[in-house]
């Protein structure tokens, strides 16, 4: 039996809290719930400075960012920052669920743990849809207007979805500040309620968490909180080199009405998805009862989220080994269809030039400061692997330590 059922197997729950480091060894995929909140917190603090510069409208809303990446000081890296971090953030989330749901984490009394973390993947997959379109560039609105209009093949409620989001039967200036108003304040609100009941949970009914020398509790702090760091500290400083070195595109000014450019797409986790309902437009066998190819296509996508979100439900006992092969039959389709959509076709929309041409010079002014950050970096990394390394030897030698104890 897996080590997780087994610790989940005893009842430690009703003792274990937020101190409680469950497992038994330690994974990279330890960090992954920690990161994500690292994550979010970039988010945030990049999107306030943003904020600060954007004009939620259909006229300014493009200029407004061009202005941030041409004329505000270090403008481009916070927007690129913002950008490659969302990326992050969704593709650690992704995987952090896929790691709960190959080690069976929702099942006893941890699946409010498991339903509020869903509830949080499906935020951070919509606060990615809603921010694409903020831009107001060409392959966003065109984009948007795709993606918005899909559960229009819905029956019934179908079209009320997409007039809701669109504001209007089609893309216009009344859909930018609904996409802006969910992105800043519903969705992030929702975000801050999920987390909370995310967090009570977990100290509830503990978490899984590396054990350390003898088959001891790993403390909090601090073995987890040094590694942690460790990890976060990594993740920001390839973050900020990918935003210097990759500097975040702006395209042309979108227009609604503007015919569709060859090779549309959404962002990369949205892929699966869009290549999934494109292959589904053959699946016509149900039209002549009124079951489109697309809304057929939505059906088996509606049919795979529901078997995501109902996990607990159906592997609630027993091994599951069966359910551990659907799970790695979903999450290889996923990057299989991903990967396919991505090398397939490509955007033919260029950036703006002027943009492009700035960002190209204010790239390689700022490549010297990226001698003296990763020095900064490097210094810090010696710093925390040498307490990791001290604590680790007083564990050890069985010394007693003024760290709190798992308990």
């Amino acid at each position: 039996m897996d080590g997780v059922e087994e610790s989940a197997g005893k009842d430690h729950h009703r003792s274990a809290g937020l101190f409680r480091l469950r497992g038994r060894r330690r994974r990279w995929t330890h960090y992954l719930g920690a990161t994500a909140m690292f994550l979010l917190a970039v988010q945030i603090v990049t999107g306030f400075l943003l904020l600060l510069y954007y004009q939620p409208n259909s006229r300014d809303a493009h200029d407004s960012v061009r202005i941030i990446m041409v004329d505000i000081p270090m403008g481009w890296i916070i927007r690129s920052l913002h950008r490659r971090c969302s990326h992050l953030l969704i593709l650690t989330v992704m995987v952090h669920a896929l790691d709960v749901l190959l080690a069976k984490m929702f099942r006893r009394k941890r699946s409010p743990t498991y339903y509020t973390g869903v509830l949080l993947l499906f935020c951070v997959l919509f606060m990615g849809f809603t921010g694409y379109l903020l831009p107001w560039d060409t392959l966003s609105v065109v984009a948007t207007a795709v993606g918005t209009g899909l559960p229009n093949e819905i029956p019934l409620v179908g079209p009320f979805i997409t007039e809701f989001f669109r504001g209007g039967s089609a893309i216009g200036a009344q859909t930018l500040p609904r996409f802006f108003a969910l992105h800043i304040s519903i969705i992030p609100m929702t975000v801050g309620l999920a987390l909370g009941f995310h967090i009570f949970f977990i100290r509830r009914h503990g978490m899984r968490r590396p054990t350390g020398l003898q088959g001891k509790r790993v403390p909090l702090y601090p073995d987890f909180i040094l590694r942690q760091s460790l990890v976060c500290l990594w993740v920001f400083a390839i973050l900020l080199t990918a935003a210097i070195l990759l500097p975040a595109e702006l395209r042309p000014e979108g227009d609604p009405m503007a015919p569709a450019p060859e090779g549309i797409r959404p962002e990369w986790y949205f892929l699966a998805a869009f290549e999934a309902i494109k292959l589904g437009g053959s699946l016509t066998f149900l039209t002549p009862v009124g079951v489109t190819a697309e809304l057929l296509s939505l059906i088996l996508l509606g049919g795979v989220v529901g078997v995501f979100v109902l996990m607990p439900v159906l592997d609630n006992k027993g091994r599951g080994g069966v359910w551990k092969w659907v799970v790695r039959v979903m999450a290889v389709t996923f990057v299989a269809l991903t990967l396919y959509a991505m090398f397939s076709s490509t955007p033919g929309v260029e950036s703006a030039t002027d943009v492009a041409g700035r960002t190209s010079e204010l790239r390689v002014r700022t490549l010297g400061f990226l001698v003296p950050f990763w020095l900064s970096v490097a210094t810090l990394t010696w710093i925390l692997i040498s307490q990791i390394r001290l604590h680790d030897r007083i564990t050890a030698s069985g010394m007693s330590t003024n760290v709190g104890k798992a308990q």
